[in-house]
């Protein structure tokens, strides 16, 4: 059996024995058939499955009710039989769950898309890149006032800190999905908490793109209503600045408008490049302006609302320290902001090759450097030029006839205006959901029924990778194992290890007949002939979730390697194999104009894209990027590992905590206009807090 180096057509046509069976099981997860590997699961333990997948023991095995009765996580309770148990380890908490569990064996790790699949073309820096543009946009563009806040110190720390606290969240979300086999955000929220949990992570999903979308109309208001008036300066002499910016901004959403329908937004894939670039363009221009004055007595301009220009004369110097901590505060959401791109992680590393966890950990290490420094930049370069008299939106501190800053905006608003339909579908996707989610109620489940006992099939459907597909057949009987022959064999399994075809102990001969895998788990690292050896492609994978030896999906692996899985199944709840579901387009359409019009509407009544800034990042953002996968990570994984569940707890309260005071901070400042100084200029004529302020020479 193991000089076959797999399941060959003659193991297929006769069964091997439950010895053969437990030796193949031991070469395929590479661990010794020891005598710690010998313990039977018990009450409360999570179990793999052969074919259905993670489960939780309710019952063991008794003299007149031979099998374990194992609870899956849409509720369903099945008598299966010690051969079909592929991996398992101790549980925690109760004993008798009314829903099984959807994480499976800390052995095991399970992708929704097959490691080797056709389908993941997506290498390590496209990968990287991806993210990078998911993070950079106009956010970075209100980065300068919020380390003019916080000072140089305490600016550099808290953005520092996010980014930290983000790489960890990141990697806190994909380790859920890898323990699930969920590739989306609200998948991994429903495998964490429930269908409540899964309808809150799609209306917070929701919430985000909304209002990204409110903010880069604000945005394309600062950048293209300038520009415009340079361009033609006759055709808006007579319109008042905020009918200029009402114009601009309608104009521009008629443009990207037809975009916004599309179904598809291939075409639109290199625009990621675009604005990356575009920011790195904006950051160079900051940074030669700021290096030209530095240290320097110089003069800069704000733009009013009324079209003129108020022209400051200041020596821009370094504040190290804030001059009013609850200010600094306010600002804190605008760094985590600056780093979100946890809703996009998922689908990445659903793309990605060879995806290892520490490939994946390498993309978020990347990117997440990347961004940093590039922030760094521009928020340094940003207070440099500006000092204390930073606005809301650093590309208001340069006068409109500015040439270089005006190349500037235009090359960021258009980059923005192509940028809109990518925030367009996942929101109207969201929201498609959302609704759908609100009409769907979970089956009932008859808490405490024995399968053993009601005579249930104890393991019907089978799916594995092999001629007995669902595309080629459907669920076959249990043949050498499944009846008398499976009481004889009494090879003992192993507690997180696989058994791989250890029998059940002796019993009297049952009625019921037990379905089996046509095709056993193919042995890792081996090169298994027939069909089980064929690549496998997203056409054949569909919903389908394949199992991997934990330990052989570690390192970078090379090109070429292969990674074969023990195991493929079809997940027992119906909520992951509807989560594809797509809009007709009539539904499209209505749902695109809504967001359009409401953002578009909302927009126009916003001054200050710090107003929109902080409401996204003390609320949605706190909750997406900090507490929702903190959260899943808890309930999935921290159970298993003591020490760093307590150390996510304290991080957990401290990510609540802080979102209360910051969203507290936000209403209290919803009237913030675009650039605060201003408002101090009016009131006091003067800025305390800058003595080096002055009106320039006349």
């Amino acid at each position: 059996c193991i000089s076959a180096h797999g399941w060959t057509a003659s193991l297929q046509k006769k069964r091997p024995s439950g010895l053969c069976r437990a030796l193949l099981g031991a070469v395929a997860m590479d661990v010794p058939l020891t005598q710690e590997a010998a313990q039977e699961p018990s009450d409360g333990d999570l179990v793999h499955v052969v074919g259905h997948g993670p489960a939780v023991v309710v019952r063991v095995p008794q003299p007149k009710q031979p099998g374990y009765d194992v609870r899956y996580p849409n509720g369903d309770t099945e008598c299966v039989e010690r051969g079909v148990i592929l991996a398992h380890q101790p549980g925690v908490g109760t004993k008798s769950p009314s829903v099984g569990s959807p994480a499976g064996p800390r052995r095991l790790e399970y992708l929704g898309r097959a490691f080797d699949d056709e389908g993941r073309t997506i290498r390590t820096h496209s990968a990287t890149f991806s993210l990078i543009a998911t993070m950079v946009g106009g956010g970075v563009l209100s980065l300068p006032y919020a380390m003019s806040q916080c000072g140089l110190v305490l600016g550099i720390a808290v953005l520092i800190i996010s980014a930290i606290l983000s790489a960890w969240t990141l990697d806190m979300l994909v380790e859920c999905a890898r323990a699930t086999g969920r590739d989306t955000y609200e998948l991994v929220g429903h495998a964490a908490f429930g269908e409540w949990c899964r309808r809150l992570t799609m209306l917070l999903v929701f919430s985000m793109t909304w209002l990204a979308t409110v903010a880069y109309f604000v945005l394309l208001q600062d950048l293209l209503a300038p520009t415009a008036e340079l361009i033609a300066p006759g055709a808006f002499e007579s319109m008042s600045q905020e009918g200029v910016r009402r114009v601009v901004v309608t104009m521009a959403a008629l443009l990207l408008s037809p975009m916004c329908y599309k179904g598809n937004l291939s075409a639109l894939r290199f625009l990621c490049f675009a604005s990356v670039s575009s920011v790195l363009l904006v950051g160079c221009l900051l940074g030669y302006r700021a290096l030209s004055v530095a240290g320097k007595e110089h003069e800069i301009s704000i733009m009013n609302p009324d079209k003129s220009n108020t022209s400051l004369q200041i020596t821009a110097a370094l504040s190290l320290w804030p001059t009013s901590y609850s200010q600094a505060l306010y600002v804190v959401p605008m760094f985590g902001v600056s780093f979100l791109c946890h809703f996009n992680a998922l689908p990445t590393h659903h793309e990605l090759q060879r995806p290892t966890r520490d490939r994946m950990r390498r993309v978020l290490t990347l990117c997440l450097c990347f961004t940093t420094m590039l922030y760094g930049l521009v928020s340094v370069a940003g207070i440099m030029w500006a000092g204390n008299c930073t606005c809301g939106n650093i590309l208001l501190n340069f006068a409109r006839d500015d040439i270089l800053i005006t190349v500037g905006r235009a090359a960021l608003g258009l980059v923005l205006m192509f940028n809109f339909p990518l925030l367009v579908q996942p929101s109207r996707n969201s929201l498609f959901r959302l609704i759908i989610a609100a009409g769907y109620a979970p089956p009932e489940v008859e808490a405490g029924a024995s399968a053993c006992e009601a005579g249930r099939a104890t393991t019907a459907d089978i799916v594995m990778v092999g001629s007995n597909s669902p595309s080629s057949g459907g669920s076959v009987e249990l043949g050498a194992m499944g009846g008398a022959q499976a009481q004889k064999a009494n090879a003992p399994g192993a507690r997180e290890s696989v058994p791989a075809g250890a029998g059940a102990p002796p019993q009297e001969p049952r009625e019921e007949r037990v379905a089996e895998p046509a095709d056993p788990p193919v042995v890792v690292g081996a090169s298994p002939t027939g069909p089980s050896a064929m690549r496998r492609t997203s056409t054949d994978s569909g919903s389908h979730v394949h199992a991997y030896i934990r330990e052989n999906t570690r390192g970078m692996m090379r090109k070429g390697s292969k990674v074969m899985p023990v195991d493929t199944f079809l997940p027992k709840d119906e909520t992951v194999q509807q989560s594809g579901a797509q809009p007709s387009v009539a539904q499209r359409s209505i749902m695109t104009t809504g967001i359009l019009v409401s953002s578009l509407l909302l927009s126009m009544f916003m001054k200050s894209i710090l107003v929109v800034w902080s409401v996204l990042g003390s609320t949605v953002a706190f909750m997406i990027a900090f507490i929702m996968p903190a959260a899943f990570w808890y309930k999935l994984i921290g159970p298993h590992t003591q020490v760093r569940r307590h150390v996510v707890g304290v991080l957990l309260v401290i990510f609540i905590v802080l979102a209360i005071v910051c969203s507290a901070l936000t209403a209290l400042n919803l009237d913030a206009p675009p650039c605060p100084v201003l408002e101090r200029i009016a009131r006091h004529r003067e800025l305390p807090y800058a003595p080096a302020l002055r009106p320039p020479p006349s």
